[in-house]
């Protein structure tokens, strides 16, 4: 429920829930909209380390004897069998999550279009730094993040594609103060701009940059530093109460607008359409590669659902779901979503993987690896994690595509 009616097909933002102590009912409230077995068993597995236990405050709630049935209006799904296990008596759990400050932040952002340029970059993205170190003496941070290179995926990206078109530099800083971050921006920017480099024929400028001003200060950062349950917690000293009385002359008026939260432009599709992608030739847009000989396909290819998400702060989970139960049946037979295949894809460690399974309930294979840095922390290149599932789309199964 708090994902809105994300558990539905097509998604949609609103759902209704009964709820009873050994069951409940979910039915999205949008027309044309509606809740299968599969699409609610697959919503266990979104922005979740596992799908099978989910733990929290004052227990876990173990969902592998859970079963998803279809009710008689075709739209709604009924839940059952999930168990909630207690700690033990007499203790008491507490969820912590918390942040803290470590300096201030400043950004810069532009592109760099000319071919000579970015058959160098990273060298002279290296340049770069070592200008910026030269002109400051105290104590700084500097990330440059190429778009179009490694900066969605950072660390995680396994290879280096082509030399693109275009290339987004989005200019990252941290310092003891904000003016000092904005310093390093306005230094950093400036050699982006004018900084010769071999074989150079543009001498009027490097660096396109979108808007000003320039230099954008950011204030503070503050990132993740708690998330984990306490246990054997005092309920009471804790949480202290305190009231506090609110005088007002309550004359507010709240003025509604339609639908405030929906972008025009943006409404879902109706149930009645089908997406099209577009093609080329027998290739789908997204492949960008050849196409594989017969006896072999892409899981982008046959799957259903490919994604990523944050599973906390400190986290991130993929998710691998299948339509028809003969494909996920044929792609887990293969053997080639294995703990082995996501530490070559993402380059990790066995210690780096916390989670590497197949859910069936859902036609489903779960992997969750750790976090290069924490979510929003300094560095970051994917808030949300929604962007770092692209290299399971590339993952060569001995199958073919029908």
């Amino acid at each position: 429920m708090e994902c809105g009616a994300l558990c539905s097909l097509p998604k949609s933002k609103e759902a209704l829930a009964v709820v009873r102590s050994d069951s409940f009912d979910i039915t999205p409230l949008t027309p044309g909209s509606q809740c299968t077995p599969l699409s609610v068993a697959a919503h266990t597995l979104y922005e979740k380390t596992r799908p099978d236990v989910l733990v929290g405050p004052g227990g876990a709630l173990h969902l592998a004897a859970a079963t998803y049935e279809q009710l008689p209006d075709g739209r709604s799904v009924r839940v059952s069998g999930g168990k909630f296990v207690p700690v033990a008596e007499g203790q008491y759990t507490v969820k912590l999550e918390g942040a803290r400050v470590c300096g201030f932040r400043a950004a810069f952002i532009g592109a760099f279009r000319d071919p000579i340029l970015i058959g160098q970059i990273e060298n002279f993205m290296a340049r770069v730094k070592k200008y910026v170190e030269s002109r400051v003496d105290f104590d700084y941070d500097l990330k440059l993040n190429l778009y179009g290179i490694d900066g969605v995926m950072g660390a995680l990206e396994p290879e280096k594609w082509t030399i693109p078109k275009e290339i987004c530099l989005c200019g990252e800083i941290r310092a003891s103060s904000q003016a000092q971050a904005v310093q390093i921006a306005s230094i950093a920017r400036l050699a982006c701009v004018h900084g010769p480099y071999p074989q150079q024929l543009a001498n009027a400028g490097n660096f396109a940059m979108p808007f000003a001003p320039y230099d954008m200060p950011l204030g503070e950062i503050s990132e993740f530093n708690i998330y984990h349950l306490l246990h054997d917690a005092d309920p009471i000293g804790l949480f202290p109460i305190s009231y506090h009385q609110l005088v007002g002359r309550g004359t507010f008026e709240h003025v509604y607008t339609e639908d405030s939260t929906q972008v025009s432009g943006l409404a879902p599709s109706p149930a009645s359409e089908s997406p099209t992608v577009p093609t080329n030739g027998d290739a789908p847009q997204w492949l960008l590669r050849p196409r594989l000989p017969a006896g072999q396909c892409y899981l982008g290819d046959v799957a259903s659902v490919i994604r990523s998400k944050n599973a906390g702060p400190f986290e991130l989970t993929m998710d691998v779901m299948f339509d028809e139960e003969d494909t996920y049946n044929r792609v887990k037979a293969t053997g080639a979503l294995s703990q082995d295949t996501i530490k070559k894809l993402y380059r990790v460690t066995d210690d780096d993987i916390l989670v590497c399974m197949f859910w069936d309930q859902a036609r489903a294979f779960k992997t969750t690896i750790k976090r290069p840095t924490p979510s929003g922390s300094f560095g970051e290149t994917d808030v949300h994690g929604s962007q770092q599932h692209v290299p399971l789309f590339y993952l060569v199964l001995p199958l073919s595509r029908a």
